[in-house]
Formats: structure tokens, C-alpha cells, sequence
């Protein structure tokens, strides 16, 4: 008896069950985006390199905190620290994965729901009644696609956004290397710059001791010195904050700030060195490279897909099932079932009407984005042209004519045509123009770098 009930509700449940497992859609859910970091960064995030994004926790952001950098710190090191270290990075990869374990469970068949009702004679002579059904949800069929659309669409839209959080992240901290790098110069010619103007007032001082000089000249020495001390003061002071600022990036707050920058990475020579592209051709590119772009539509996607979801849920539920009867004379039957939600009170008109509005508010949000990236990419490109036209103008017009000046009276002062006071006067002019030159080179590095940025990825390879 008890053997013939679990037969027929398991070949009653087969067909409901072959049925929910053909509903159920082949996800096809990306894992990890860090191959495609890597290319656009330059670096391979510890986090991405087993096939999965793992998150570090607080403890491990807490214990990098005080973990001393490498001396000297490369461009490539100092990217993939930043990627690893990052507390927002690590809160985003977080949030992915639980979108796609949300994207995987909603993918997953409904589980059938199992009816058993039996009774408990009041005497010896009582036949027990037994009922088992088998119930499945069946509008499932043509409901769970679409939301696991929905879901995977989300989830690509995390993805895609924790991939652009990624990029942004390794530009700026390029740029920061490259500033604690030009302020290191900065820093170097300051310090030649002081001690140029201390050996001025030496050469002032003696020619006034000799009667060969007046006060005035004197005095200006002086003046020049007190300018170099005050520059070099304001130069360690812009160091220190720019490799506090790369730390801050690095997540290494609490470490030690006696390190120097070491060497440039090829991908970031080629972004900051090569040809700048015709504006449209970046404009092109940027839909398929900007990865904000994308997440934006994918968020619209996903939007669309619960439009459709809400069109085909105007009957909320429709139940179905099958199991086995024996009623108290003991006759037996198999049994069907369904349970349907009528509508109609609630037709669903509302559901269909806020998810069009949801929908229309997404794409308004990946028009918007689309066009903030343009507008992004296209002052960046105005900004890099500028940057490049003013340090090569300053290179032309200011920096070759102070080395050759200054070569001039070198060469004059070695054969005893020139002073010496003229010769290193026309250094202190070079050196002058060296500064404005770190200076403007430094500003052309991060325009370049932030063009970069605002195309989508770090152009080392295929540049538009």
C-alpha cells in the first residue's frame, strides 16, 4: 500500500518537475571582470586572480594600513596596491557578489510544494484516510525567465560599475605616482636653486668687499637666496602632501612615508607620450570602453525585462499538481489540482504602469550618462591639447634659450672672456625655467592621464 502511494505521486510530480527544470534559463554569468581590469589598468587585482571576486574583509584593510611600502615604489606596484587595498573597491565587490548569488537563486527552479493529509482512527476498525498532492507554481514557466533577465542584467550592471570604479581608480592613482615623481624633480631643482643663489651672494659680497659692487647688488643676492628657501620649503611642502595623497589611494594611511618613486610603467609612457586621437574616433570608442556607459544600460535592460515580467503577471498566481487519495472505505484515486488567482480586483495595470515608469527613468539615467561621458571626454581631450600646446610653447620659447644662454656664458667664463658671476646667473635662469617646465609637464602628464580616464581605459595597446 504504502509503496503504490509514493510511486504514483512520482510519476504524478515527473512531468511538473521535467517542466521546471526546462523553465529554469541557462544562466550565463560572468565571474570575475578581472581580465578585463587588467587590460585597461595595467595590473591584476589579488582579488580577481583565482576566478572569483573575493573581497578582502576589514581586518586585511586594516592590517595593509601599516604595511610599509616598497622603496622605491613603481608605477605598476603602486596600481595593483591600490586596487587591493581599496575599503570603496572592497565594498563594491561585495555588493556584486551578492547580486550574483541573488541573480543564481532567482534562476533556480521554484521548489514543488508537497500536501500530505492522513488521519488517526478512534478505534481499531477505522480505515486511516490518506491524501498526498504535488503542487507547483506553473506560471513560473513564463515568469522566471524574465526575472532572471532582470537579475542577470543587474548584476552585469555591478559588474560593469565595480569594473569602471576599477579603472577610475588606477588613472587616479597614476596620476598621483606621477605627481609625487614631478614633485620629487620640483624638489631637486629647488634645492639647485638654493644653492645657486647662496654662491650669488658669496660672489655679491665678495665683489662689495673689493669695492666692485654696491649694496643694492648685495641686497638682491639676499633677496634671491630668501625666495629659494621659500621655494624649496613650499616644494617639500607639495611633496609630502602628494605622497600622502598617493598613500591615502593606496590604502596604507598608517605607514611610512620614506619611500621614493621608482620606475614608469610603459602603459601610462604611451597614454602620456603618444599622438592625442581625433576627438571622434574617441567618441566612438568610448560606448564600447566606458564601462559606466554600459553598467547604465544594462540597468535598462534590466528595466525592460520587468516591464515584460509585469505584462505576463496580470494573473499573480496559477498553481497545479497531482498526488494520491484513499478514503475511509479504502477505494483509491489520483488526484489533480489547480488553484488560480483570479483578477479581479487587481488586474495588475498598476504593476505594468510603474514598471514602464521605472523603465523610462532608466533610460533618461543611461542617456544621462552617456551624454556626462561625452561631456567628460571631450574636456579632457580640450584640456590635454591645451596642457600639451603650453609646455611645448614654454619648451621652444623658454627652456631652449636659457641652456643656450646659460651654455654661452659658461663657455665664456672657461676662456676668460665672461665673469663667472654671469655664468652662474644664466644657471639660476636655467634652473628658473627647469621649474616652470616641471611645473607645466606635471600638468600635461595629469591632462593626458585624465584623457585616458575619460575614454574608458589606459590606451597602451589599441588607441582610436
Amino acid at each position: 500500500m504504502h509503496n503504490s502511494i509514493r510511486v504514483t505521486v512520482v510519476l504524478t510530480a515527473l512531468p511538473i518537475l521535467f517542466l521546471s527544470a526546462c523553465a529554469a534559463p541557462q544562466m550565463d554569468l560572468p565571474v570575475s571582470i578581472g581580465p578585463d581590469i587588467a587590460s585597461r589598468t595595467g595590473a591584476q587585482p589579488t582579488w580577481s586572480r583565482d576566478g572569483a571576486n573575493t573581497a578582502p574583509d576589514a581586518n586585511s584593510l586594516q592590517a595593509a594600513a601599516v604595511t610599509a611600502l616598497p622603496n622605491p615604489l613603481n608605477e605598476v606596484e603602486a596600481v595593483a596596491i591600490a586596487l587591493d587595498a581599496s575599503p570603496a573597491i572592497a565594498k563594491m565587490i561585495s555588493q556584486t557578489n551578492a547580486l550574483r548569488a541573488e541573480a543564481i537563486d532567482i534562476s533556480t527552479p521554484s521548489n514543488p510544494v508537497l500536501n500530505f493529509t492522513s488521519g488517526v482512527p478512534l478505534d481499531s476498525m477505522s480505515a486511516v484516510p490518506i491524501f498526498a498532492m504535488l503542487m507547483f507554481q506553473i506560471d513560473e514557466l513564463w515568469k522566471q525567465p524574465l526575472r532572471s533577465e532582470a537579475a542577470r542584467q543587474n548584476y552585469q550592471s555591478a559588474l560593469l560599475s565595480l569594473g569602471a570604479s576599477v579603472v577610475a581608480l588606477a588613472v587616479e592613482t597614476r596620476v598621483a605616482w606621477h605627481e609625487v615623481a614631478m614633485r620629487s624633480e620640483e624638489r631637486e631643482l629647488a634645492q639647485n636653486d638654493l644653492r645657486i643663489t647662496e654662491h650669488l651672494l658669496t660672489i655679491a659680497r665678495e665683489q662689495f668687499a673689493v669695492g666692485e659692487s654696491t649694496g643694492d647688488a648685495v641686497a638682491k643676492s639676499q633677496a634671491e637666496m630668501t625666495d629659494a628657501h621659500h621655494r624649496l620649503s613650499q616644494a617639500r611642502e607639495m611633496l609630502s602632501a602628494a605622497q600622502l595623497s598617493l598613500m591615502a589611494l593606496l590604502g596604507r594611511a598608517e605607514a611610512s612615508a620614506d619611500w621614493t618613486t621608482g620606475a614608469p610603467d610603459s602603459s601610462s609612457v604611451f597614454a602620456i607620450h603618444a599622438p592625442i586621437a581625433d576627438e571622434q574616433r574617441l567618441l566612438v570608442a568610448m560606448a564600447d570602453n566606458r564601462l559606466d556607459v554600459r553598467a547604465a544600460q544594462a540597468q535598462a535592460n534590466a528595466a525592460k525585462s520587468k516591464v515584460d515580467l509585469a505584462r505576463r503577471s496580470r494573473s499573480n498566481k496559477l498553481d497545479v499538481g497531482a498526488g494520491f487519495d484513499r478514503d475511509m472505505e479504502g477505494d483509491q484515486a489520483v488526484a489533480f489540482s489547480a488553484n488560480v488567482e483570479l483578477p479581479i480586483f487587481n488586474n495588475g495595470s498598476a504593476r505594468i504602469g510603474k514598471a514602464e515608469a521605472e523603465l523610462q527613468t532608466a533610460n533618461i539615467e543611461a542617456e544621462r550618462v552617456r551624454q556626462t561621458a561625452i561631456i567628460e571626454l571631450r574636456r579632457a581631450m580640450a584640456q590635454a591639447l591645451a596642457s600639451q600646446e603650453k609646455r611645448d610653447m614654454s619648451a621652444d620659447s623658454l627652456l631652449a634659450p636659457s641652456a643656450e644662454t646659460f651654455k654661452r656664458a659658461q663657455l665664456s667664463a672657461d676662456i676668460g672672456e665672461g665673469s663667472r658671476r654671469d655664468a652662474i646667473d644664466a644657471q639660476h635662469a636655467l634652473n628658473h625655467a627647469k621649474l616652470e617646465m616641471n611645473d607645466l609637464e606635471r600638468q600635461r602628464r595629469g591632462a593626458r592621464l585624465a584623457l585616458a580616464k575619460a575614454a574608458g581605459f589606459l590606451p597602451a595597446e589599441a588607441l582610436p
